[in-house]
């Protein structure tokens, strides 16, 4: 093992090329023909392992171009027909199976290389087959898995191969014909990406860089030791004697440091090269300045001088993790309370194919109420995901899937910890969830603690779980705790003094966006077949809720059910996707969203585990709208706000209704503002927060809605305001969130509204890919042009067609692979224009809105994370870019 610290360049010059695999696919649901709308998935769905549509020539013309990612089962409309007892944890969509099939060419050149394809994954039993032979096959939903080509005897150069693959999603091991693999809905079909790998026989296995550092503080600086290692295989015929250059350098290219490292392999075996680095003073991973630095290893021969031969790199963030069983978590030896949100990983209309700026803007949501951390529940996220937090400074709890002691459980936990242990933003991996932890699972504790310490051992292990004191408490580092009151916390933190606890999951606390009527959530996950009102501050405050472990300072912190609405797991027989979230499932803000943001944001004093500092300003929301009660409730409702500031009033066309004291929730109850039996009159509603003094600090104001007047159409992302960028980047992936609404006179939301709107791209490089509208009852088709309102909003997502933002050498290797897609044939891309997209509804003039779009590199998704952390966000004012409207 050598150790060097060097300030000179180091110069390298990879031999692995990486051309996506995304584009030019054809897609099929249903086992040998086009399944229904309505059609339950066959009794028997393995299709063999030489099917028809497996072989050479078979004609697919009727089958759907498509590009990756896709779920292939959210396009479907909710079927009670082909789902009588719900399908995709009662989400009612069909979980029939799917095929894939592509058509691409190898480069001569590559003649002699390992070659493969990189899945990132696929939900969920998959096989896959090239020229008709059956290679692969892989059977967990979310971990990567590879096919090798190089090595299959039909395999051709410079001439047309085909693959396909065959996807059965309702294939789990939680699952049947009707419930699908989980109680929530978990798509189906090649849903992350794809990549054509070729490299050297002498290669960096799949995951294999590791890095990983200890600091060491004094009085007045700290140093760093930077551990690198990189596991290579030899897949040539004869040993091979390398040397690995292993290289670390800032985000501005600078090189900060070098080490050698040589290795012996032999034939058809995997060795490991090691290194130390010394950094003095290096640039920590913050919160609020999350710096990230590379780290490269380079494969020489012995001499290490030749060429390169195979590089790789990865990101790493220099931070300290401690977690005290009496005082909580330390990032960077500061204290830091986690307050997150769990989360699935599927979006209205995408499903579990989520674009890359769309999570952005998921993860600046959650910045937005003052979250610091997210957990991937339940199951190892998609990798992008994580290096948006990287750069945002959000701290991850990373959980597996499925949990026992059995072989494939427990390979799948080491998938996901290599996988993932060189994110900075992981500071904890979760075995299992819930029930999944209980009983004989708990027996696969050591094994999975094992696997954990072995590929990584520089983070804790924790799992959600119902009980305290058993085997699988005693395994883990962390006792996790799922849906328990305070009491349950203080007996365990006596139970077990030496264990630090993490409220790794609570407070269900359902609500529907702008419902002023209904049911009241005063419980943890209630489960009512009725309307979920929009206020539900009594649930969150409570300390069988938030506050059980956010009011004491030896819990790590809290983990809330969710921050989005998900596909599935409805409260009622009615609905079709949840009501957990913060936001709903279009990203449209609730007002549970404006409470976390007052007691997380507003409420907490600037430091280290806020996601930006908001100096001492104060907001408040109204929770309902001023329109006419319905006849049930006698012309009055009760009306709530909530706010930062120590009071609030309420005013009913100017006349007061009283002034009512607030609180932080960590104070005990009474975190919002109530007045009970405010008789409706047509006008306006005023809340106006106050300081001890009387002082004003800031008011809000409800109307009530004039007539219906115009259409609106405006960008929720790209957007400054949701830190999510000013463009859309043209490589072919990249989306945009669009919000339209209907409008009254005044030029506020219509709150009953639910008229049709309607979508097109007008001109430039997009398509509409779907839309919706939030309503956890919504029934319409998830990718139609078109959808009804609910309260007044529709989400429509615009992807980008164009993909001359990938550089040069891609699009001349995509032209040489992809018999189809927007780069066979050598097609010529257009140069960049905004894409125009237009909306109409019956009874309006129609309006249009143009998305920016720009090749700069800052542009980019990644670009735009890294330069917005630490910075505000805003998902509650007016959006940036307004609406043209067309008149005819």
């Amino acid at each position: 093992m050598l150790f060097v610290l060097v300030l000179s360049s180091l110069a390298s010059a990879a031999a692995r090329e990486i051309v996506s695999f995304d584009f030019g696919w054809k897609h099929r649901k249903g086992l040998h023909a086009w399944a229904g709308p309505d059609d339950r998935p066959p009794w028997k769905p393995d299709p063999g392992d030489e099917p028809a549509e497996a072989q050479v020539g078979y004609d697919a013309s009727d089958w759907a171009a498509v590009q990756l990612p896709h779920d292939g089962l959210i396009g479907s409309a909710p079927s009670k027909k082909a789902c009588p007892f719900g399908c995709s944890g009662r989400s009612f969509i069909p979980r029939n199976v799917l095929w894939y099939r592509k058509k691409f060419s190898l480069p001569k050149a590559w003649h002699g290389s390992v070659i493969w394809l990189d899945f990132e994954g696929s939900f969920r039993k998959t096989s896959a087959w090239i020229n008709g032979d059956k290679i692969a096959s892989h059977d967990c939903g979310y971990t990567p898995f590879r096919v090798r080509l190089d090595n299959v005897t039909s395999i051709r150069f410079d001439a047309t191969n085909e693959v396909a693959v065959f996807v059965d999603p309702d294939n789990g091991d939680e699952g049947g014909m009707d419930k699908g693999s989980g109680w929530w809905y978990e798509g189906g079909g090649l849903y992350r990406h794809v990549h054509l790998v070729s490299t050297h026989a002498v290669h960096v296995e799949q995951d294999g860089l590791f890095a990983y550092s200890n600091l060491t503080w004094s009085s007045n600086h700290v140093s760093a030791m930077l551990h690198t290692s990189a596991t290579i295989t030899n897949s040539w015929f004869r040993t091979y004697e390398a040397c690995a250059i292993f290289a670390l350098t800032s985000a501005d290219g600078t090189l900060v440091a070098s080490a050698n490292a040589s290795v012996t392999i032999s034939p058809g075996g995997s060795g490991t090269a090691s290194s130390e680095m010394l950094v003095v003073n290096p640039s920590l991973w913050t919160s609020s300045q999350p710096t990230l630095y590379t780290v490269e290893v380079a494969l020489k021969d012995a001499s290490c001088s030749g060429a390169t031969i195979d590089a790789v790199s990865t990101q790493h963030g220099f931070r300290s993790l401690h977690y005290d069983p009496d005082s909580g978590f330390f990032l960077n030896r500061q204290h830091f309370k986690v307050r997150g949100f769990c989360d699935h990983n599927t979006f209205a209309v995408v499903g579990m194919a989520v674009p890359d700026r769309i999570n952005l803007f998921r993860a600046q949501a959650l910045r937005a109420v003052g979250g610091n951390g997210r957990r991937t529940s339940h199951n190892p996220p998609a990798m992008e995901m994580l290096s948006i937090y990287d750069r945002l400074g959000v701290v991850v709890m990373d959980e597996n899937r499925l949990f026992a002691n059995e072989s494939r459980y427990v390979n799948n936990m080491g998938a996901m910890v290599k996988r993932d242990r060189n994110h900075p933003s992981v500071v904890v991996w979760s075995f299992c969830n819930e029930a999944g932890c209980e009983g004989s699972h708990e027996n696969g504790g050591p094994r999975f603690q094992e696997i954990s310490h072995r590929y990584d051992g520089t983070r804790p292990t924790l799992a959600n779980m119902f009980t305290c004191g058993d085997l699988l408490s005693n395994t883990i580092d962390i006792q996790g705790f799922s849906h328990k009151d305070r009491k349950t916390l203080e007996q365990c933190h006596t139970k077990l003094p030496h264990k630090p606890i993490y409220m790794s999951e609570c407070c269900s606390c359902n609500t529907m966006r702008d419902e002023d009527d209904g049911c009241e959530t005063r419980w943890d996950n209630p489960h009512k077949n009725c309307i979920q009102m929009s206020f539900n501050a009594r649930c969150a405050e409570s300390n069988f809720a938030t506050n059980a472990s956010d009011g004491v300072n030896y819990a790590v912190g809290t983990m809330v059910w969710t921050l989005f609405d998900y596909y599935g797991e409805p409260s009622a027989l009615t609905e079709v996707s949840s009501s957990y979230g913060q936001y709903d499932l279009c990203g449209f803000p609730k007002a549970a969203a404006f409470w976390y943001r007052m007691q997380w944001l507003y409420s907490v004093p600037d430091g280290p585990d806020k996601p930006f500092a908001t100096g001492g300003m104060q907001e408040v929301h109204l929770v309902e709208s001023w329109e006419e009660p319905g006849k049930s409730m006698k012309n009055a409702r009760s009306i709530h706000a909530y706010t930062s500031a120590p009071n609030v009033e309420l005013l009913v066309n100017g006349k007061s209704k009283g002034m009512r004291h607030v609180q932080p929730m960590i104070r005990g109850p009474g975190s919002y503002a109530e007045w009970v039996n405010v008789q409706w009159e047509p006008g306006s509603i005023t809340a106006i927060a106050r300081d001890d003094s009387g002082k004003e600090l800031v008011r809000t104001e409800r109307l009530t809605n004039g007539q219906a007047s115009s259409l609106s159409l405006t960008i929720d992302s790209p957007s400054a305001a949701t830190g999510t960028g000013t463009s859309l980047v043209p490589d072919g992936q990249d989306a945009a969130l669009l919000r339209a609404a209907i409008l009254d006179t005044a030029g506020h939301v219509m709150h009953n509204s639910s008229n049709n709107i309607s979508f097109r791209v007008v001109s430039g490089p997009g398509s509409v890919l779907g839309t919706h509208n939030g309503d956890t009852k919504c029934q319409e088709p998830n990718n139609a042009a078109w959808h009804s309102a609910y309260h007044g909003l529709v989400r429509a997502v615009v992807r980008v067609t164009a993909i001359h933002a990938r550089s040069s050498q891609e699009r001349e290797l995509l032209a040489m692979v992809d018999v189809d897609g927007p780069m066979a044939g050598g097609a010529i891309q257009r140069g960049v224009e905004p894409i125009v997209v237009e909306a109409t509804s019956p009874g309006f003039a129609a309006v249009q809105v143009s998305i920016p779009v720009s090749t700069h590199a800052e542009d980019a998704v990644m670009a735009v994370a890294s330069a917005s952390a630490g910075k505000a966000v805003d998902f509650f004012g007016k959006a940036e870019t307004k609406a043209t409207e067309i008149f005819f």
